[in-house]
């Protein structure tokens, strides 16, 4: 009894002594949290993670080591079971483990989706518009020889088969394309990859009012599905998005295109999240949608040059683009959920391309093989920072998602078969890759239909 009083004596003077100096911290650093845990976190001793895994770990340690009375009761049980490992286990692969499953990683796959694959809702709009339009101006060339794709001539006269072309049509088009995507960005130590596959119909009609000019509206719907590596869930979103485009050719042979773009999209996110650490084991998922919308426009001019039935075009362009998604609160995720803030993502692009075609007359009407390469430059879309914060934490204490810099230059080939019919109806197939661009491979396959009345 009386060797006791001693010790539990000095426990209190060490307990006093411990506040004095927290308090006289707190008085002289307002930020005196941060200096206490500089340089120590259990979570993340002995782990090898990436920004994103380093903030999420330093955020829920701050939170359950400097605010157990105001965390919700979920989320301060799996904190607290998080650090008792890692203080009981330093370096756990399971520790490490934990904090990959609740790092939320995958929120960045929608800026990366929007910006830097074929397969972007705007880019698949983009796509079938421009296809349209490279019918515009150069149907515009010569009134008499409206074909689907190309001006075509032989010998110095216009081309045509089984009658394709042979009449001078009217001056409204109707068409729809259906476009088709799929690729994977690699996981890296910065990020977590994900397959994607989107799918997109455009449809539009236009009006030549002169000669030279033609204007034009469409209509798009697109449907992505984004898989997360290892497991960690998946993203659905689709688009709405209309567009306002023209062709004028103030001159033969040379043409100024240009494309407005305005849509809105719903997104929905589930995070997988399954680890297992002694003294506790998480199989769940954290489920969240938002809106949000896009805008953009593209300008671009080229010249075509044609002998006999052989096309080339060379052509420049420029592209912006800006995304712009709303906050949001999951659902679910045991203690793990987390509230999101506002993105805006941006884009700024130029295009260096050219076509090449022969046509090629049969009975039936005219068949044209068409090559296309393009060099893409990335002016903006830099690096950036998503800010979210547990849920359970009533301070909102911010963690950072690192989103890395896209590759700046990178470039794209593909190919385009168009058979061309009687009355103005054609009929096209197309195939382009992504090439060059790092831990990204996309493909895009795409079909449609036109109508000249």
């Amino acid at each position: 009894m009386s060797t006791s009083k001693p010790t539990e004596a000095l426990q209190k003077t060490a307990t006093l002594v411990c506040s004095l100096l927290a308090g006289g911290i707190a008085v002289f650093s307002p930020d005196w949290r941060h200096e206490l845990l500089a340089g120590y976190n259990p979570i993340t001793e002995g782990q090898n993670l990436n920004r994103t895994q380093t903030s999420a770990a330093d955020v829920a340690f701050e939170a359950c080591s400097q605010r157990q009375e105001t965390l919700e009761a979920q989320f301060r049980d799996r904190c607290n079971a998080l650090v008792g490992a890692a203080v009981a286990n330093p370096g756990s692969a399971q520790v490490g483990q934990a904090v990959f499953q609740i790092s939320p990683e995958q929120l960045s796959s929608f800026g990366i989706h929007a910006t830097r694959t074929t397969a972007a809702q705007i880019n698949v709009v983009s796509t079938a518009v421009l296809g349209r339009l490279e019918t515009l101006r150069t149907a515009a060339l010569d009134p008499g020889t409206r074909l689907a794709s190309l001006q075509l001539y032989q010998d110095g006269k216009p081309l045509s088969g089984g009658n394709a072309g042979s009449e001078a049509f009217g001056p409204l088009g109707v068409w729809v394309n259906g476009s088709f995507h799929l690729g994977e960005l690699d996981s890296t130590p910065a990020q977590r990859g994900f397959n994607f596959k989107n799918w997109g119909v455009t449809t539009g009609a236009d009006y030549r009012i002169l000669d030279s000019l033609v204007l034009g509206g469409a209509f798009s719907y697109t449907l992505s599905d984004n898989d997360f590596d290892h497991h960690g869930g998946h993203a659905d979103n689709d688009a709405y998005i209309g567009s306002i485009y023209g062709s004028y050719s103030p001159i033969e042979n040379l043409f100024f295109d240009a494309l407005v773009n305005y849509g809105h999209i719903n997104f929905d996110i589930t995070r997988n999240i399954r680890y297992t650490i002694p003294g506790d084991v998480v199989n769940t998922s954290a489920r969240g949608d938002t809106d949000g919308s896009l805008w953009g426009f593209t300008a671009s001019s080229g010249y075509n040059f044609h002998y006999q039935a052989l096309n080339f075009t060379p052509y420049v362009r420029f592209a912006y683009r800006r995304l712009k998604i709303d906050d949001y609160h999951e659902q679910g995720g045991s203690g793990w959920g987390m509230r999101f803030e506002e993105q805006h993502i941006r884009s700024m692009k130029s295009v260096a391309g050219a076509t090449l075609s022969y046509a090629i007359s049969l009975p039936w009407g005219v068949l044209t093989p068409q090559f296309r390469g393009e060099w893409h430059h990335e002016f903006r879309d830099p690096s950036r920072t998503i800010t979210a914060s547990y849920l359970g934490d009533s301070a909102a204490q911010g963690s950072a998602i690192r989103v890395p810099a896209p590759d700046r230059d990178y470039a794209t080939f593909g190919g385009d078969l168009t058979a061309t019919f009687a009355y103005g109806v054609s009929a096209f197939v197309g195939y382009e890759a992504l090439v060059g661009y790092q831990h990204i491979a996309s493909h895009r396959i795409t079909g449609g239909i036109r109508l000249q009345f």
